[in-house]
């Protein structure tokens, strides 16, 4: 299992011709699928995960723009507690949307003077999200074994295609 609850969201559905694989399609499942990331699978974060998936998949692959998030950021708020010590700023999130917020807030981390750090695979096949961990953010396949090497193995093809031809 991933360590992240915003990658494997994105990456819970993918359509392979007729055939969808959807982690969240069945309830049960989705409520599992949840507890499996830590959370209660109640029917709320049920129906927040899969609200917040179809919204944030267009959003990272550029096709809307941030206002489709607003009803997760809007849930967002922290609330002070004093305590013998001090002050603690603890996060207060909106029931209905903790999976969207808690998402929300993972995406917002991997935003850097570099760019996003999550995005789509490059291979124009794959429907997989990827972060990228790498110093550079260069990374561009979420799997160098499946998709980097399908297109370097095109690359080299196309390569030897026109070498050869002359």
């Amino acid at each position: 299992m991933s360590t992240s609850l915003l990658l494997d969201l994105v990456n819970s559905r993918l359509v392979l011709g007729p055939e969808v694989s959807d982690e969240l399609g069945d309830d049960a499942e989705a409520a599992a699928w949840l507890r499996e990331h830590g959370l209660d699978g109640s029917p709320a974060e049920v129906a927040d995960a899969r609200a917040v998936r179809n919204a944030l998949v267009p959003f990272l692959r550029g096709e809307t723009d941030a206002a489709a998030l607003e009803a997760w950021a809007g849930a967002m708020r922290k609330r002070a507690r004093l305590h013998a010590d001090g002050l603690d700023w603890v996060d207060d999130i909106d029931g209905d949307r903790a999976v969207g917020a808690r998402v929300i807030e993972e995406w917002a981390a991997l935003q850097g003077e570099q760019g996003s750090r999550i995005r789509p695979c490059a291979a124009e096949d794959c429907q997989h999200f990827l972060i990228d961990e790498s110093r550079a953010n260069a990374r561009k396949w979420h799997s160098m074994e499946t998709c980097g090497n399908r297109a370097k193995a095109r690359r080299h093809y196309a390569r030897s295609k026109v070498g050869g031809v002359g």
